[in-house]
């Protein structure tokens, strides 16, 4: 890369911007070995290296020791045991590994590293994703149960009073599991497009009813900020409700809507469900794959009573998406939104960008999450804990900020393009281990 940002000072800066000295200790001090700001650090090392085990974290710590003597690579000295990272996941409070996330955020805005280039106006998009699947072996080898004898209703009743925040379902066929299942919040507007906020979506509900409480805490961390002005989200995400706390949070949103949502949908079908693409605001083509992929977006004014108990609503979008393949095949597909900003604030042209922008969540945290860093891969998993894998989804969510700000910064010296999220973390792990590259052991490992 020509010019990159994937450098070990590069790397220093944004783990110390995590300020994981912060964090509590949550060992028992007389058996410590590592400090907690060390082992914090090694797991961020390991995310942007891409080490897929903790045992791959525990070789990476050695070789980064071996090619910076000293400790001085954030005190990494010597190898830290896998056992060790183990016991310090499953402890952490969820909360305090989180508020580190913030903090690398703030310090990317506060250098500007986070304008909304490719969007309008500052945008992020709200999304649910299942970060794990625990099996009954898995839940009782946490309450040192026998699998082949517990029973259901003693396992339920432990997961709701020690890990509240996981779904226990019992399927008509199998044994019983639970889900772990996270709101992620992504900076659509930045090129970067980093996650800047986690939360666990509590057993007992479901996405929409976690969203007041996560737009609680949204704006506890950045509402001070000029980060975010816009809201967007999917209908499993949209209500009444949930607009009108974004609109009193100081925030517009824009939300898809379904026929689940009642009568605005029904009025946005009426109003625009029958207009013809001539008629269309704002159309445009582009080459996706090898498809020709049109986009023709309408609009329609509420003026300034909204409509009905959507007092606050100010326009509905209808996005229509036609893909014609070389074969002569033809799909179309229509999505219907609700905006409290009116045609004016939002025009045709920027609605139909923010409307595929919001999509920008699953492809920049949730796909590279699950493909480029492995967290779908069972047998690589960093925690099988109730607790350890809500850490450790917040310990890649950190490490995939880290690498978004770095691709955002580098370009590829022979044809000037942002590298991928491999080429980003294969290069911090050449700059980090630069003289181990050729032994067997590292071979075996990358």
């Amino acid at each position: 890369m020509q010019r990159q940002a994937a450098t070990p000072k590069g790397l220093v800066r944004r783990i110390r911007d995590l300020q994981f000295g912060r964090m509590r200790e949550v060992r028992c001090l007389k058996r410590v070995k590592h400090r907690l700001e060390t082992v914090m650090s090694a797991l961020v090392v390991g995310v942007v290296t891409m080490a897929s085990s903790l045992r791959a974290v525990e070789q990476r710590t050695e070789q980064v020791a071996r090619e910076h003597l000293n400790g001085t690579l954030q005190g990494i000295k010597r190898r830290i045991a896998d056992n060790t990272f183990t016991a310090v996941i499953k402890r952490l409070a969820f909360g305090d590994v989180v508020k580190r996330l913030h903090a690398l955020i703030k310090a990317e805005h506060r250098r500007g590293n986070l304008e909304p280039e490719l969007l309008p106006i500052t945008t992020a998009a709200i999304d649910g994703k299942n970060v794990a699947t625990l099996r009954w072996h898995d839940l009782c080898r946490v309450f040192e149960l026998d699998p082949q004898t517990a029973s259901v209703k003693k396992v339920r009743k432990l997961l709701a009073k020690q890990f509240p925040s996981v779904q226990f379902c019992v399927p008509k066929e199998g044994k019983p599991y639970a889900l772990a299942r996270v709101h992620t919040v992504t900076l659509t507007s930045s090129n970067a497009a980093p996650c800047i906020h986690l939360r666990p979506i509590r057993g007992d509900t479901n996405e929409i009813g976690s969203m007041p409480a996560l737009l609680k805490e949204l704006h506890a961390v950045y509402g001070r900020t000029r980060l975010l002005n816009l809201i967007t989200t999917d209908a499993g995400n949209t209500s009444r409700r949930v607009a009108s706390q974004i609109v009193g949070l100081g925030w517009s949103y824009f939300s898809q809507i379904k026929s689940e949502h009642g009568e605005i949908h029904r009025e946005a079908l009426r109003a625009l469900g029958r207009r013809q693409t001539r008629t269309a605001d704002f159309s445009y083509s582009e080459r996706q794959k090898g498809d020709l992929v049109t986009y023709h977006v309408w609009h329609y004014d509420l003026s300034e009573v909204g409509w009905l108990d959507w007092t606050h609503a100010r326009q509905l979008v209808r996005v229509q998406r036609t893909v014609m393949k070389p074969s002569g095949e033809q799909t179309i597909g229509n999505r219907y939104y609700v905006s409290s900003l009116s045609p004016v604030e939002l025009p045709a042209t920027n609605a139909a960008t923010i409307s595929r922008g919001h999509w920008r969540c699953e492809e920049e945290t949730h796909w590279t999450s699950d493909t480029q860093l492995n967290e779908d891969l069972c047998r690589l998993a960093w925690s099988r804990h109730p607790n350890g894998v809500f850490v450790a989804h917040a310990v890649r969510i950190i490490g995939l900020a880290i690498l978004a700000v770095a691709r955002k910064l580098s370009h590829l010296g022979y044809s000037k393009q942002t590298p991928t999220w491999r080429q980003v973390a294969e290069h911090f792990l050449l700059v980090l281990c630069a003289s181990t590259l050729e032994t067997e052991s590292f071979d075996a490992l990358a």
